[in-house]
């Protein structure tokens, strides 16, 4: 279940309205579901915005089990040297699209369960193998291609391998590993 959404919007040399508008999109579909969402502004003008045009949002959702899932976007003009005219603008994803799409996106990582969302499974998986020497069980929603090429990683330079295992009920995978139990050799010991 999940307890609260917070986020926080971005612009750089657009108008700060475009945040407001992101946050009006995500925020009706989130208030339908839960009354606890939070997303805030930052929005940068002048020599502190730099050279390119562009918004985002980042929103993370907390779980009453203290898990957090999140989701990001960012929308920019093409820099000149990707291929583009200097002189030829496109244009860019209306903020109110970009709002209902993560709170949409969003939703789809809550759904799939985990205690992660998927562009976290990766650095997960490595801090499990690279745990001392004792199991490790952590449950994840789809395994992602991404997740599957770390976890060969990991096997083939730490020599630890996870049990996989479906759960079928939940329509999430659990996973299992004994850690490498690497140490940090530069640390003091006491």
């Amino acid at each position: 279940m999940i307890k609260r959404i917070r986020g926080v919007t971005f612009s750089t040399r657009v108008s700060s309205q475009f945040e407001n508008t992101m946050i009006h999109a995500a925020r009706g579909i989130f208030n339908h579901l839960l009354p606890d969402v939070h997303i805030f502004t930052d929005h940068k003008a002048g020599p502190q915005a730099g050279n390119s045009p562009g918004y985002g949002i980042s929103l993370v959702a907390e779980t009453t089990s203290g898990c957090f899932i999140s989701a990001n976007t960012a929308v920019s003009y093409a820099r000149a040297e990707d291929g583009g005219m200097e002189d030829e603008k496109g244009e860019l994803m209306p903020p109110e699209d970009v709002g209902e799409q993560i709170a949409s996106v969003l939703l789809q990582e809550i759904e799939q369960g985990g205690v992660v969302d998927t562009t976290h499974q990766g650095l997960l998986f490595l801090l499990c193998a690279l745990c001392p020497q004792d199991v490790s069980k952590i449950r994840v929603g789809k395994l992602i291609p991404h997740g599957i090429e770390v976890l060969k990683l990991i096997r083939d330079f730490l020599g630890v391998k996870f049990v996989i295992k479906p759960d079928p009920s939940t329509g999430t995978v659990i996973l299992k590993c004994v850690g490498s139990g690497l140490k940090n050799l530069s640390r003091k010991s006491s």
